[in-house]
């Protein structure tokens, strides 16, 4: 007697094979709209995290609001800094500079005119609370002041790419970010 696989076997040896492999491969498609707006949600949520573990608070320094961990937008890129833009934050992973170019990574355009009149700025206080403004000023103006005031309406910021758009909302007073 011959020993042979059937046919039988064949075809069931190649569909789990198949299932395998469509369980196993990568998504060929990329959605990059949603990428730039889970890598920007996160940078946020970072630069709120350091603000909260890293308090810069100094009476003996009357400029301390300047050094607050903040994220800074300049068109389609962003930086996580602080003291006064000059240290920036570190990727844990990598140890590089988190300085992201959002264009050039996902082809992506960031809004951001429904955030406090196109705030280029949003920073952190010790509690984590949104502030946006220029970080020169004094350090809690009267609220609505928009020279480094706390966040006083929803700021909605908004990622585009390949014709799809998502939103990223921060929420005043708790610092809520919320997304995809």
């Amino acid at each position: 007697m011959k020993k042979a696989f059937t046919m039988l076997e064949l075809v069931f040896v190649i569909v789990v094979i198949g299932i395998l492999a469509a369980a196993i491969l990568p998504r060929m498609d990329r959605d990059s709209a949603a990428e730039a707006t889970i890598k920007l949600q996160s940078d946020i949520r970072y630069a709120q995290h350091l603000a909260l573990v890293d308090d810069k608070y100094d009476a003996g320094n009357a400029n301390w609001a300047q050094n607050r961990w903040q994220i800074r937008f300049n068109g389609n890129s962003y930086s996580i800094t602080s003291m006064n833009n000059t240290v920036f934050a570190r990727d844990p992973e990598t140890g590089n500079n988190i300085t992201v170019n959002l264009n050039a990574e996902y082809g992506a355009t960031i809004d951001l005119n429904n955030c406090d009149g196109g705030a280029t700025v949003i920073s952190f206080d010790h509690l984590g609370r949104p502030m946006t403004g220029n970080l020169s000023a004094t350090p809690y103006p009267a609220l609505g002041a928009n020279n480094g005031s706390l966040l006083t309406v929803n700021c909605v910021i908004a990622v585009t790419a390949d014709g799809d758009t998502f939103n990223i909302t921060i929420s005043p007073e708790t610092g809520y970010v919320q997304g995809i």
